[in-house]
């Protein structure tokens, strides 16, 4: 089985499919409002332009099928 952590607050989560998380790839809906509110705020941001190169990385380090 996958299992990632809550990109918040780091609580481990465990799953068959996606559909087993509702609030993918945080554990609750309050993780999932508190990060958009940091996006909101412009405290999470992407800084450099996103290259076809970069995003083939950052696709690979995902979280992995089983």
């Amino acid at each position: 089985m996958p299992k990632i952590d809550c990109r918040h607050c780091g609580k481990k989560l465990t799953y068959k499919v996606v559909k087993d998380l509702p609030f993918f790839p945080f554990c609750s809906e309050r993780c999932k409002l508190i990060d958009l509110g940091l996006w909101i705020e412009e405290k999470h941001r992407i800084e450099e332009p996103l290259t076809p190169e970069k995003l083939k990385e950052t696709e690979k380090e995902g979280p992995e099928e089983e």
